[in-house]
């Protein structure tokens, strides 16, 4: 049987194992070495769920070991079927070469893969298809998606990369052909394109008044023309940014130990390291040797862990940090006052809460709050 140990530091831990078994998670081998740290293990068929339950209910924790007999399985499997394979996984590899087996998209926040990859196959370009066609008809075959406006696209190996960049957002005026403020706020500044503004300076506005309304007025102040409205009102609006976090979290020593494997169909040549560490986490890297078959030389790096406490004033600084800094990716406003307040929760656990007064343009899309990384 395959089993995960873990590490978990928090508070209400009974609460946390009745919750596993209402979830029929089975636990074993429990070792409670004081009110806030224990250990325990369970099935490595169940570390996924563990892991979402420790998440909801904001325990630090961390992977301590993991046992079972698959990799030694896998390893006896590998020695007796390398050489007995070889000359057959040539010759696929070598056609396999000839076909595309992997797609790798970056740069899209708003258009989706599932649009980009279902363009490429009305185009002829799928995953498990032929490489016989050039980057320049990915590129031509993208730039039709709207929102678009530049692609780059490589082959490397079996793999097709691309990148796009998308078109900025653009606000939209209201159908009525006014510009309606998104906020309760107070005006700050007005800037006006065309159209005529309906407020002025100082003024306190709702959300959904017009801010500007399509129609130019003569010198006598009578209707002279219909125009598409178009502007900017900035003004003052509140936001609320709050996050549940923990004085204690687990960082890198700064010791550490590696490892090269070589690997063939997935699989290890030769025995794994011993990990000296108690506490640690993995970083991986693979390069490929075989250029027609499988064979890749894998370095695994292990970095120790320890357990740290944070002041709370050094949270109250890293949350409204945090808070400021989303307000000008989501909002696009700078902050005139900030506030900050917090919760006790449990030992070491805090809700904390940034108030934050800003200038932002309250004609465009409305942000109810400060949106989270």
């Amino acid at each position: 049987m395959s089993t995960t140990r873990f590490e978990v530091v928090g508070l209400n831990q009974r609460r946390l194992l009745n919750t596993f078994l209402a979830e029929s998670i089975s636990i074993f081998d429990i070792d409670r070495k004081s009110q806030r740290l224990m250990c325990f293990t369970v099935k490595s068929s169940d570390k996924a769920k563990a892991e979402s339950i420790m998440d909801k209910q904001c325990f630090e924790y961390c992977v301590i070991s993991e046992t079972g007999i698959k990799k030694s399985l896998l390893a006896v499997a590998c020695r007796c079927g390398i050489f007995v394979g070889f000359v057959a996984v040539m010759v696929l590899a070598y056609f396999a070469q000839t076909y595309l087996w992997k797609i790798e998209i970056s740069g899209n926040d708003r258009i989706d893969d599932l649009t980009i990859t279902r363009t490429l196959g009305e185009n002829g370009i799928s995953v498990g298809g032929k490489k016989n066609f050039d980057s320049s008809l990915v590129e031509e075959a993208l730039m039709s998606i709207a929102d678009i406006s530049a692609v780059s696209a490589q082959i490397v190996g079996t793999t097709l990369k691309i990148e796009v960049l998308e078109n900025a957002v653009i606000t939209q005026d209201g159908a009525s052909g006014e510009v309606i403020s998104m906020y309760d706020a107070e005006v700050v500044r007005i800037i006006v394109n065309s159209g005529t503004a309906t407020i002025k300076i100082g003024d306190r506005v709702p959300i959904g008044a017009t801010l500007i309304e399509g129609i130019e007025y003569n010198t006598e102040g009578l209707p002279m023309l219909e125009v598409q409205a178009k502007g900017q009102i900035f003004g003052k609006v509140n936001f609320t940014y709050s996050e549940t976090v923990s004085q204690f979290y687990t960082a890198r020593t700064g010791k550490s130990q590696s490892n090269t494997a070589i690997k063939i169909f997935g699989l290890n040549i030769g025995k794994e390291p011993e990990v000296l560490f108690e506490k640690y986490e993995v970083e991986r890297t693979v390069t490929q040797i075989g250029v027609f078959i499988p064979l890749y030389a894998e370095t695994v790096r292990y970095y120790e862990l320890d357990t740290y406490q944070n002041s709370l004033d050094a949270l109250l600084r890293t949350v409204t940090d945090k808070a400021i800094n989303n307000l000008v990716i989501c909002a696009g406003g700078s902050p005139i006052a900030t506030t900050a307040s917090y919760k006790a929760i449990a030992e070491g656990i805090y809700r904390i809460t940034v108030h934050i007064e800003a200038e932002v343009s309250i004609g465009g899309k409305k942000i109810d709050r400060i949106c989270a990384n």
